[in-house]
């Protein structure tokens, strides 16, 4: 073996390949994400296939190699998180004539730039020392390491793939009518009032990334606890009900805890009590709880940014990407912030408003990229959308609430939710890389060398889609009232196919855009002037008050069980109950050698199978 050459890591192959894949990663989990209102980071696909990609295509690829593989591929595809949660509810608003392409594709990719650059400084403190878990990125690098790692953990992570591909396959409707429903009526099976919300989502990925976070990961299912078991009978005891509620679930509450029955009724009031109450509160007390983690960790996050003026490491060579570039690719970001929120007002937003606009969504991207580093980091789940909303709100504040306005507070707001997807992707990212031994700059490099190519497919995929489809709750009115203008044979094709103003016609795929929708509402909402402050500041005091007094973090994560639904999270509650239950039976050092690679195969199987079926899908569907 010649030990003259370079261990292959930054290499031509790794970011080319990377590229491609995360191009077409972004187009299906955008679709996706359009049918199911969450998408899929795709670091953990992208580390099984740049295995096949590298070292089986290619012949080549080292461990390393294919970490900056997976970095690239999700580093491009990422970014369809804060455009899909954003960019759609321009057009359920109706004003795809008023916005600005140009504005749009300069503010996502500012966003991007932004969202590597501002967390890099943040990287020693979570990573180093709070030590965060990042499920996922244990799972990546578990994936990484499984060749070197001794055969036994390689097959108990491919027992852990195969099972959580079938499970997860079953639910979906690829080839028929599924065999698992996606979530299980269990408390009717047990006979729990249905006020006590028991529903089990069947999600293989949610229990691998509980049994990961072990017993850091408890806070999140007691929060969850508090909240469906106790806070919401308390609410429906004493009468504190959510407005347009639906007749006959109103006249079910009256009777009482007992009245609500099981089903649909029960699933919309939960909905709607989230909507009305616990969301509020949960994202108040996540950005309570961030904000006590900055206060606790200032000297150390000092430290860490003084580090970066340091030109080498111990070894002589440098850890992270240089001070210059962070500063410079801040500045270049930020201008691109500024010029995007000019360009999207039409010539109706002042110099002095863009400039407040990017000084306000500057702030806040680099609060935001905390909280969901940190969330990330401790469940591998993140208030993305909620994040979102507060964002759009403050530009909002900013620019006014009037319609013309609209367009670019969400221009804006897109930008700062795809930083803040990629301030999660990228610590997620390097804590995988903290695993196998990665460099961190190389890694921080990669990813910022991609960081403006992932914002144009998203955006493009979201036209075809919307031109194609159409897309949000009144779609098929949309393309109802399409064929009617079209007349002629495409409106004889749309009614043969069972197409009518409330149904949309066979072989036209649902494309609800759930966090669209919901960012719809709240836009209304501030227009109307009805915002919860209120909820927002009790949760933000209490957050704080929690973390500080008690442990930091735990105000994020409590927040974060009252911001995500019950099936999930008391799903990853079980996860991390399991790996307590086995590090006491069998020790630390099993849960290190089998439960680990298991574990990480849960997340890897779910992941891969919902991919394949949204590549699959959107193959289907525009081809």
């Amino acid at each position: 073996m010649d030990h003259s050459r370079p261990y292959r890591e930054l290499t031509p192959a790794a970011i080319i390949s990377g590229i491609l894949l995360g191009a077409v990663l972004n187009m299906g989990i955008c679709f996706a994400g359009l049918q199911i209102g969450f998408t899929i980071v795709g670091s953990a696909v992208a580390a099984v296939l740049g295995f096949g990609i590298l070292r089986g295509l290619l012949g080549k690829g080292s461990i390393l190699e294919v970490n900056i593989f997976q970095t690239v591929a999700s580093g491009v595809n990422t970014v369809n998180a804060g455009v899909i949660f954003t960019v759609p509810v321009l057009f359920l608003l109706g004003l795809q004539d008023e916005m600005n392409i140009p504005a749009l594709l300069i503010a996502t990719i500012a966003g991007s730039l932004l969202g590597c650059v501002l967390i890099i400084p943040l990287r020693k403190q979570i990573i180093d020392y709070e030590r965060l878990r990042f499920p996922e990125g244990v799972a990546v690098a578990s994936i990484l390491k499984s060749p070197g790692a001794g055969m036994r953990k390689s097959q108990l992570l491919l027992l852990g793939v195969v099972v959580s591909a079938v499970i997860t396959l079953l639910t979906k409707d690829l080839f028929g009518a599924p065999v698992l429903h996606e979530k299980l009526d269990v408390g009717s099976w047990l006979g729990i009032p249905a006020t006590f919300s028991f529903w089990f989502a069947v999600s293989t990925l949610s229990l691998g990334a509980g049994f990961l976070a072990g017993r850091g990961g408890l806070v999140v299912l007691y929060g969850t606890i508090l909240n469906y078991w106790i806070l919401i009978p308390a609410a429906i005891a004493f009468g504190w009900l959510p407005p347009n509620l639906a007749a006959e679930t109103q006249e079910a509450l009256g009777k009482g805890l007992l009245g609500l029955e099981h089903g649909d009724m029960a699933e919309g009031f939960f909905g709607a009590f989230a909507k009305f109450t616990s969301r509020h509160v949960g994202i108040g007390m996540i950005l309570g709880g961030a904000i006590a983690g900055i206060i606790v960790a200032a000297p150390a996050l000092k430290a860490a940014i003084q580090s970066l003026r340091k030109s080498s490491g111990p070894d002589g060579e440098r850890e992270e990407a240089p001070f210059s570039l962070i500063t410079s690719a801040s500045v270049i970001g930020l201008i691109g912030i500024f010029v995007a929120t000019y360009l999207a007002g039409g010539g109706k937003v002042s110099i002095l408003q863009a400039a407040l606009c990017t000084l306000a969504g500057g702030l806040w991207m680099w609060l935001a990229g905390l909280v969901v580093a940190q969330t990330t980091g401790r469940t591998d789940w993140s208030p993305l959308s909620g994040l979102a909303l507060i964002a759009i709100a403050i530009m909002m504040g900013i620019l006014g609430t009037e319609r013309a306005m609209i367009v670019p507070a969400v221009t804006v707001g897109a930008a700062i939710c795809v930083a803040t997807s990629m301030c999660a992707d990228m610590m997620a990212d390097l804590k995988t890389g903290y695993l196998v031994g990665s460099k961190p700059i190389k890694q921080q490099l990669a990813q910022i060398s991609v960081s403006w190519i992932g914002p144009g497919i998203a955006l493009f995929t979201v036209l075809l889609l919307w031109k194609a489809y159409a897309f949000g709750p009144n779609q098929a009115a949309i393309l109802h009232e399409r064929a009617v203008a079209a007349g002629g044979a495409v409106l004889e094709e749309w009614t043969k196919n069972g197409g009518s103003a409330d149904k949309l016609a066979t072989g036209v795929p649902t494309l609800g855009a759930p966090q669209a929708g919901a960012l719809e509402s709240a836009i209304k909402i501030v227009q109307s002037g009805d915002v919860p402050l209120g909820k927002y500041a009790t949760g933000a005091i209490a957050g704080l008050a929690v973390s500080l007094l008690v442990s930091p973090g735990i105000g994020v994560m409590v927040g974060l069980s009252l911001y995500l639904p019950f099936e999930y999270m008391i799903v990853f509650g079980i996860g991390g109950l399991l790996s307590l239950l086995f590090m006491r039976l069998k020790g630390a050092h099993w849960i290190e050698d089998n439960g680990v690679p298991v574990a990480a195969g849960l997340i890897v199987g779910d992941a891969l199978v919902n991919v394949v079926v949204a590549v699959i899908k959107v193959g289907k569907e525009m081809f």
